[in-house]
């Protein structure tokens, strides 16, 4: 059984994907192409999705009688999807992050470091999204407490 998500476990990844990604950064950024403005857009399609998605199966859990009914694997793989996507989001945020703490002191003097510094913080911003459609997406899976027979 897969234990919950601890807010505590994301931010650790969070920090430390921050943290290796600019210690990574300090050896290789000047070696890599600048980031397409459109990176940002799949962690926020994705956040989007499981949003809807977590949506759903609250509904589904809570035994809306206006939602159609999913079948209780459906259900669990969709909660592994949801802690899945929350630690990926959390370590992509992370990343993006130690991207825009490596490029800000660049950003008055370099035009690349400017265009990338954008792109990380929006990078940034899906990733949370990500994170946060994740633990919701999780935790819609959960039975409310007090109810028995799940």
């Amino acid at each position: 059984m897969l234990s919950r998500t601890r807010l505590g476990d994301l931010a650790g990844l969070l920090v430390g994907a921050g943290l290796l990604s600019y210690l990574l950064l300090e050896l290789v950024y000047e070696d890599l192409p600048p980031l397409a403005p459109v990176t940002p857009a799949p962690l926020a399609v994705l956040a989007v999705a499981e949003f809807a998605l977590a949506r759903r199966v609250r509904r589904v859990v809570g035994r809306d009688p206006d939602v159609k009914a999913m079948t209780a694997i459906a259900i669990a793989r969709l909660v592994a999807l949801g802690k899945a996507s929350a630690l990926v989001g959390a370590g992509a945020a992370g990343a993006a992050l130690g991207l825009a703490a490596h490029v800000l002191p660049d950003v008055g003097r370099v035009d690349v470091a400017r265009a990338d510094a954008i792109v990380a913080v929006l990078v940034a911003a899906a990733a949370l999204a990500l994170a946060v459609a994740g633990l919701a997406l999780e935790r819609a899976g959960v039975a409310p407490t007090g109810r028995a027979g799940g």
